[in-house]
């Protein structure tokens, strides 16, 4: 379509962005983009919605390429996840997702497999080389990029494997993996942030520099000494939690941009037992929701945000209230939005993807304020629906982002 004249090419910005939102492929919104500056322009006023992306697999554990697709519905209940046809390409399996890339692989395809950037609005595909070094029995858990690879002249990755025994460096200039050996216990979170990866785990924060030479490495930062080190002050930074966690499990860390600050976001576990009752000792609240969810399964969520000192060191300080923003969390990667911009979003609330390698999904939205489990779904890879009599469950799963 032409929108050289003035009749289509004046419409109305309010008008185009209606037309925009109501067509029914994300292939019809990359078309309406292309046609002109105008329709471009009011196409960018659109707020697209948060998705919910799964591999599913059998209980043999086959069948790891059929992907699962659910986003956040404003208009139902508590911003309900309801399911829907994504453009995943058919036989590759979900790892995470980053700058509006899913990052794949093929399953039935010998280690190390390649991995595989797909753009599902656009179609765009990135084919990386397999990652080498990364011990067989290790699964590439998260890719995080630096650009858009479509728009970027240079652009980088990081992926993570788990457990961590090493991280693994890819640049578009030279068109390999970097071995970046680094050994720490539990899940590493990865972000991009101020033009430099930083990594988090549960006992320190590190970034990813080049030094001596072209190769990168992982630099531990110094922490300044404060309540938001953790600990009883005796021992190294490497000895003591980054958190205080009050001798809970850390179960995910994650880093976060959150406007112009970077956030260290811990889940942990959260069992509240009351010997005043005989449910098991589990807190809940008037709903019948638990405090995190189910017995042996309850989580908490620290957040703080990552301060910059003098001569490279860092402090953590608590952040108690997200404003009207909503953190969406996953072992393949974490994000902020504003509920403002984004109406299907709850404000103050964190977005749980749990249970990973359960057969069914578990989505749960904690209030910051209350720590209480505010909302909790039960996702079936098939339909969405409850009561699946299928055997198929769920391989990975995480939140993605689409950029259109």
């Amino acid at each position: 379509m032409a929108c050289g004249g003035a009749g289509w090419s004046s419409l109305p910005a309010d008008l185009l962005l209606a037309v925009f939102a109501l067509l029914p492929s994300d292939a019809d919104r990359v078309r309406f983009r292309a046609v002109c500056a105008a329709w471009g322009a009011a196409a960018a006023a659109w707020r697209p919605r948060p998705w919910l992306v799964g591999s599913r697999t059998d209980r043999s554990g086959r069948g790891g390429g059929a992907v699962s697709s659910f986003w956040l519905s404003p208009s139902a209940a508590g911003g309900a996840l309801l399911p829907f046809a994504a453009n995943v390409p058919v036989g590759l399996e979900y790892l995470s997702s980053s700058r509006g890339y899913l990052a794949l692989a093929d399953p039935s395809a010998a280690s190390p497999r390649a991995i595989v950037l797909a753009n599902p609005v656009t179609g765009r595909r990135v084919r990386l080389p397999p990652i080498g070094f990364f011990k067989r029995w290790v699964d590439v858990t998260t890719v995080v990029l630096s650009a858009d690879p479509a728009a970027a002249a240079e652009w980088e990755a990081v992926a993570v494997g788990f457990p961590t025994t090493c991280l693994a460096y890819y640049s578009s200039a030279t068109g390999d993996w970097a071995r970046l050996d680094y050994t720490a216990p539990g899940y590493a979170g990865v972000e991009h942030y101020g033009g430099r990866f930083y990594v988090a785990f549960r006992s320190q924060i590190c970034v990813v520099e080049v030094v001596g030479g072209d190769t990168p490495a992982v630099i531990p930062l110094e922490r300044a000494d404060d309540d938001a080190g953790g600990g009883d002050g005796e021992g190294s930074d490497d000895e003591k939690p980054l958190l205080p966690g009050g001798g809970r499990r850390v179960v995910e860390t994650h880093l976060v941009k959150f406007g112009a600050d970077l956030l260290l976001v811990s889940v942990l576990d959260d069992v509240v037992y009351n010997s005043d009752d005989d449910m098991g000792g589990l807190a809940v609240d008037g709903d019948g929701c638990g405090k995190g969810g189910g017995v042996g399964d309850a989580r908490a969520v620290e957040v703080y945000r990552v301060e910059w000192l003098w001569g490279g060191a860092v402090r953590l300080a608590r952040v108690e209230d997200l404003g009207w923003n909503a953190l969406f969390l996953g072992r393949n990667g974490a994000f902020a939005l504003p509920a403002a911009e984004f109406p299907a979003c709850r404000v103050n609330c964190v977005y749980l993807v749990d249970r990973q390698g359960h057969p069914d999904g578990v989505v749960r939205v904690l209030d910051m304020e209350t720590q209480w489990t505010c909302c909790e779904e039960t996702i079936r890879p098939e339909d969405g629906s409850r009561g699946s009599a299928s055997s198929a469950g769920w391989a990975r799963r995480g939140w993605f982002f689409p950029n259109y």
